[in-house]
């Protein structure tokens, strides 16, 4: 049952964005700022954004050379660089909006660890430094070895440390809390608990049709152009779209008494393994190659079999010898394109999807979320 004024002013909007995560915020923030006059709706499922916004492990990171040696061999190293490129500008784009201390950025660096049988991993960071260089103003990559001997790491098999000082550590909290409040004041309207059944094409526009959390009421949207920002749940409302969910399992120790090795982003194993210190607690985060069919789900559930493995990596490698309690454990679940790099464009009249992060949605949601706001543009007329 619809009321008279429902229907006539709070179930239309020119543009509504479905997804209220990372790439449907900074979209919401976009179009609020370049179509002022036009009434803008994001609408999330979720009372806190579903899939990995709020899940993720805080990185601020354009890559790793493992990571990205992997990835050239799929797309060539020019596109490479250039996704790594778009990572650093939307990184930018954070600090610029919002500042450091709102975001709880901290420039920390980031370091690879490269063991036996990763050599060619050195090799090639001559390589990537070099396909670089026009856009950062010093070498993004360093091969430091001598590092393992000045932290006294003992990690077996540990061969050297790449470093690179461009990557910082982010308190993901604090970042969405920033964007939902910007994208508010912007003049935004945001409907949370909402959940999006279809998206359809009408004579005069796009017609949405969701189902409120509370009262369970079947509700119709009515809106000149429509953005599906939802990654890994976009197939729900669009056709032929070419992602799979992507499980991610994370771990967090109990407050450590010391640190055997300093702040910073860390990766290995071409970035399928991540950790880094969120005060004196270690993050730990990954093993999802071990599983890949398994974590290919969009079930929020614990891996118990990679729970065991992250805490066997713990204490096998970062912290050998030591018996540290696990605190928290939780999951998100990312959305990964076969080609993993992002793919946003207009698939039907008013209809505009934006979606691929592939596990890198902090730094690529700022440049997914502008470039959706300018297709959408393009329907305003």
């Amino acid at each position: 049952m619809i009321s008279l004024w429902e229907q006539q002013e709070l179930l239309r909007a020119d543009i509504v964005i479905v997804g209220g995560g990372i790439v449907g915020l900074w979209c919401a923030l976009e179009c609020c700022r370049r179509y002022p006059n036009r009434r803008v709706l994001l609408i999330e499922r979720a009372t806190l954004p579903l899939g990995a916004s709020t899940r993720n492990a805080g990185f601020a990171t354009i890559g790793t050379v493992g990571e990205s040696l992997v990835h050239a061999q799929q797309v060539g190293d020019e596109r490479v660089a250039a996704l790594m490129v778009e990572r650093w500008l939307g990184i930018q784009q954070w600090r610029q909006e919002f500042g450091d201390t709102a975001l709880g950025y901290e420039p920390v660096g980031g370091y690879e660890w490269i063991f036996a049988g990763d050599e060619h991993v050195r090799a090639a960071v001559d390589r990537w430094n070099e396909l670089l260089r026009e856009v950062f103003a010093k070498e993004v990559f360093q091969d430091r070895p001598e590092l393992i001997r000045q932290w006294g790491l003992k990690v077996p098999d540990l061969k050297s440390v790449i470093v690179n000082p461009y990557d910082g550590a982010f308190n993901t909290g604090k970042g969405i809390l920033s964007l939902q409040q910007h994208v508010l004041r912007a003049g935004a309207l945001f409907w949370s608990g909402t959940l999006v059944e279809a998206v359809e094409p009408t004579s005069t526009g796009v017609s949405v049709t969701c189902w409120e959390g509370v009262g369970m009421r079947r509700l119709t949207v009515r809106a000149h152009v429509v953005a599906v920002c939802t990654n890994a749940w976009i197939p729900d409302l669009v056709q032929n779209v070419d992602i799979r969910p992507a499980r991610a399992q994370v771990l967090l120790t109990a407050p450590l008494s010391q640190r055997p090795f300093p702040e910073g982003t860390y990766h290995f194993h071409a970035g399928y393994y991540y950790f880094r210190w969120v005060g004196a607690r270690l993050l730990l985060g990954g093993g999802r190659h071990r599983a890949l069919q398994e974590e290919e789900t969009r079930d929020f559930a614990l891996n118990a079999e990679l729970q065991r493995h992250l805490e066997e990596v713990l204490q096998t490698l970062l912290l050998p010898g030591q018996r540290v309690p696990i605190e928290q454990r939780w999951c998100g679940i990312m959305g990964m394109r076969p080609d993993r790099l992002p793919r946003v464009e207009s698939v039907e009249e008013r209809l505009v999807i934006g979606f691929g992060c592939n596990g890198m949605g902090l730094a690529l949601a700022p440049r997914i979320g502008a470039h959706v706001a300018t297709l959408v543009g393009d329907w305003l007329g």
